[in-house]
């Protein structure tokens, strides 16, 4: 995979509670702010469908291409050329998780796309993490 942005941090709230909010994409705009809207029919699960409205740019569809019940949620969106991925993992620590999260594409035209996409993406995974964790803060 061809990286275009990844974070990593530490929580003092559980892998559930995470891991939670990862495997409600409908709730994803609560969130994170590069997220407008997201149509899901879940439960998430391996190969469950969605659209996101991302803030800026347009609509895609998604799939989940890796889930494993609070520690990994994938989902993955086709561009022409290449697949966008977004790996969310969470580990537990002693004092509550290690949350990362990283982006990137893969497939014939990663090059390209991840040159394309750095501009725009280059700060979306520490943004999404930071939200979600806030978000949990706050709750």
């Amino acid at each position: 995979m061809k990286l275009i942005d990844s974070h990593s941090t530490l929580t003092s709230h559980s892998p559930h509670s995470v891991f939670s909010r990862w495997a409600d994409p409908a709730g994803w705009p609560e969130w994170d702010a590069a997220v407008r809207e997201v149509s899901f029919e879940g439960p998430a699960k391996l190969g469950a469908r969605g659209r996101m409205r991302p803030a800026s740019g347009p609509a895609a569809a998604f799939s989940v291409t890796a889930f494993e019940q609070d520690r990994v949620f994938t989902n993955a969106s086709s561009l022409p050329g290449a697949t966008l991925i977004f790996e969310h993992e969470v580990a537990p620590t002693e004092v509550g998780a290690e949350v990362r999260v990283s982006v990137g594409v893969e497939g014939l035209l990663a090059p390209l796309w991840q040159r394309i996409l750095r501009k725009s993406m280059g700060n979306v995974a520490r943004s999404s993490a930071t939200g979600l964790l806030e978000h949990l803060d706050a709750a």
